[in-house]
């Protein structure tokens, strides 16, 4: 399934609007964060950082952070919303740990924790939070570390961790703690042992189970680690208690590969819950390099061709875009977190021949041109080209050559279209077309087929006292190459070339008369050149040549043609009259 980008029916920020902003509070405030603006609370609604922010928060305030770098911070209030704009960034751990209450929202916030312990987003509190258009990258820990909370939401999120044991985004629970709920929709989560895992864990002092935890999951592509979804209830069996706490995982619409599940094994046999995943219209076995753009790069996105493409659905309530806030609201959709909109290729068109002429081929090069995923499997296929004298034509290759037959101003429009069949919008350059008809150039002498002796006698009559004696003087015949020429711009140059032909020859290699050198033999596409003489005031543009080196006997053809004033070059009258054979006997 190919489609073209589809234009976004809600933007980044109307979606996350939409999903993640509750009514403020009636005595609520509403607060910025900005570098450099110090302490808040009270009257003074500028925040310098979201650790000031955190200190002066209460139950229902709003934070609207504007583009920066800020260290992390703990909210203890419950029902806050921080809307961040582009830019803004965390560089370590964002904590909110509110208890009961309104649900935490944040929107368009990039975390990020490079420590060598500590998530870059934890939620502590049974407030809990909604998380949306976010970023959240721990290059140890876990990105996303939720440990308490039942109305937790994260979409259109891409969360990442670098370490080994760790999770993108990691549910826990234990008997200090009640049951868990996440919802994760449109999100990518990467990296680690699980892209997504659910724990259950045992406190040995406190007697109980741990509590229950239920994911909600899709259109979640779960990548780039050595499972996508990891629910293991085993660990949190203890001495009291042998139930383990149940976890439940509903998957839709999603990629997630290589998943596993572990069941708690009671001591007494009774009382033992089951981690269980149910997935509908989701991938999880597969060849990563066939489905994503390129995961050992971490572009988790679908590649062209990819078996996720058209493949799923759309759940009651979900998001409507997809990470990239693209439209995903009526189905087919495609699996995972990302909508394969394939990009038009964009065409580019260069003139490549020095001095475009009328009647002459002038070469088009398209190399410039592009496709977005052509090193995903995509890539230009065809080039169709359009010229202002009417023709047309289509290729496979990114060049092309167009004779116009007329001088003046003309173009050449180029579209190219990919191997989804996506095709670009229109380019066109613009050229001007100098005169391209060579003069017109006549060989007059020698004539066709004319047999012309080596040599000459001349007899002679002289008398020597009283006796008139003959005398014979042998001469070499002086070869003269001659003609006319024409042109309406002017003949600037006559260009001759003579070659001494070996019948039945098959050679690479001809025969050329070199006017230094007399007869060389080189390759045949490569000429010796001669430069007639052009008789100056001559109307008929006349003419000519005289070959001062020694011929052997043979036959021999000379070819003539003209350059006119304006750089043309050839020979309009053809080989009707620019040609001849001659033989030297």
């Amino acid at each position: 399934m190919s489609r073209l980008r589809r234009r976004r029916s809600l933007s980044i920020a109307a979606a996350a609007v939409a999903v993640l902003v509750a009514p403020a509070a009636a005595d609520a405030a509403t607060y910025t964060i900005r570098s450099g603006d110090g302490g808040c609370g009270g009257a003074d609604l500028a925040c310098g950082g979201f650790a000031e922010a955190a200190a002066a928060a209460a139950a229902g305030d709003v934070f609207n952070a504007s583009a920066g770098i800020y260290p992390g911070a703990t909210f203890a209030a419950p029902g806050i919303t921080i809307n961040g704009e582009t830019g803004v960034l965390v560089n370590s751990t964002l904590t909110f740990s509110g208890a009961a209450g309104e649900v935490n929202r944040m929107s368009r916030v990039a975390a990020i924790s490079t420590a060598a312990t500590g998530p870059a987003i934890a939620v502590t509190g049974s407030a809990g939070l909604a998380l949306g258009d976010a970023v959240a990258i721990s290059q140890n820990d876990h990105a996303i570390f939720i440990s308490a909370g039942t109305t937790n939401k994260i979409v259109r999120t891409i969360a990442a961790t670098g370490g080994a044991q760790t999770s993108a985004i990691r549910v826990t629970s234990d008997p200090s703690s009640g049951p868990k709920s996440v919802t994760i929709e449109s999100t990518l989560a990467s990296g680690g042992a699980s892209a997504i895992g659910a724990f259950t864990e045992s406190a040995p002092l406190l007697p109980g189970p741990a509590g229950d935890i239920t994911l909600v999951l899709r259109h979640v592509t779960a990548g780039g680690a050595s499972n996508g979804i990891v629910l293991n209830s085993a660990a949190g069996a203890n001495a009291f208690n042998d139930g383990a706490g149940a976890i439940d995982a509903t998957v839709s619409d999603s990629i997630a590969l290589n998943n596993s599940t572990t069941q708690a094994v009671g001591l007494l046999g009774t009382g033992d819950n089951a981690a269980t995943l149910t997935a509908t219209r989701t991938l999880q076995s597969g060849d990563p390099t066939t489905i994503f753009a390129d995961p050992a790069g971490g572009n988790f996105r679908l590649r062209p061709g990819s078996v996720a493409i058209g493949q799923g659905g759309v759940e009651p309530g979900e998001s409507p875009t997809d990470i990239d806030g693209e439209d995903r609201s009526t189905a087919p959709t495609d699996l995972g977190a990302d909508e394969f909109n394939n990009a038009p290729p964009v065409a580019k068109i260069a003139v490549t021949t020095k001095t475009p002429r009328a009647n002459q081929p002038v070469a088009f090069d398209a190399g410039g041109s592009s496709d977005r995923e052509a090193k995903y499997g995509g890539g230009i296929v065809e080039y169709r080209w359009s010229f202002s004298d009417g023709k047309s034509e289509t290729t496979a290759g990114p060049t092309v050559s167009h004779a116009y037959p007329k001088e003046g101003d003309a173009s050449a429009t180029l579209v190219v279209v990919d191997r989804q069949g996506a095709a670009s919008a229109p380019a066109t350059v613009a050229l001007k077309l100098i005169d391209g008809t060579p003069p017109t150039v006549g060989i007059v002498k020698p004539k066709g087929n004319q047999r012309i002796r080596q040599f000459t006698t001349k007899t002679t009559t002289r008398t020597v006292d009283g006796v008139k004696k003959k005398t014979k003087k042998r001469t070499r015949t002086k070869i003269v190459i001659g003609g006319l020429s024409r042109d309406a711009n002017g003949v600037a140059h006559v260009v001759l070339t003579l070659e001494k032909l070996v019948p039945g020859s098959r050679s690479s290699k001809c025969n050329w008369y070199n006017p230094k050198k007399g007869i060389v033999r080189r390759s045949c596409n490569k000429p010796v050149l001669i430069l007639a003489r052009l008789k100056k005031d001559s109307s008929a543009g006349e003419w000519s040549y005289t070959v001062r080196r020694k011929l052997s006997k043979g036959t021999y053809r000379i070819q003539a043609v003209g350059v006119d004033k304006t750089g043309a070059s050839g020979n309009a009258g053809g080989s009707k009259l620019g040609v001849v054979r001659f033989r030297l006997i």
